[in-house]
């Protein structure tokens, strides 16, 4: 039996959210400057989705962790915040969001984003785990 790409992806959201303690996650694809969301996993059953993909542009931490495949954090009240990212967490009613890049076969396929609703930052240790999830999964 071949496994989905998307099934693997939806697995993960999963993952993540138990792993990482945390309230959602969303897997969105990169088509040039636009992310587009793929799977989610919410624990209350709301979606990450508002009705529109992003521009990566718009996003300076989220295009930070697509060019430099790097692990990203932004918690809102954070003084060092990017400010358009903490407005989206604030939309979304989240407080603490961490990124990681999707790559696959080499290339930065896409982006995972971890949710919490408290205002609680993720540490190194808990991007070092995401990231060796994913890759785990991806592998």
């Amino acid at each position: 039996m071949e496994t989905r790409l998307v099934d693997v992806l939806s697995a993960a959201t999963r993952e993540l959210v138990e792993s990482l303690a945390a309230d959602a996650c969303g897997i969105s694809r990169v088509i040039g400057d636009m992310l587009i969301l793929v799977t989610e996993h919410t624990t209350d059953d709301s979606t990450l989705q508002l009705g529109q993909g992003y521009l990566v542009s718009d996003f300076p931490e989220t295009a930070v962790v697509l060019r430099t495949r790097e692990a990203r954090a932004v918690t809102v009240g954070d003084p060092s915040a990017d400010p358009a990212e903490e407005a989206l967490l604030r939309e979304l009613d989240y407080g603490a969001l961490l990124m990681l890049p999707l790559v696959f076969e080499g290339e930065v396929w896409g982006l995972v984003e971890v949710y919490r609703n408290e205002p609680r930052a993720f540490t190194a240790d808990e991007m070092r785990r995401g990231a060796e999830l994913l890759a785990v999964r991806l592998g």
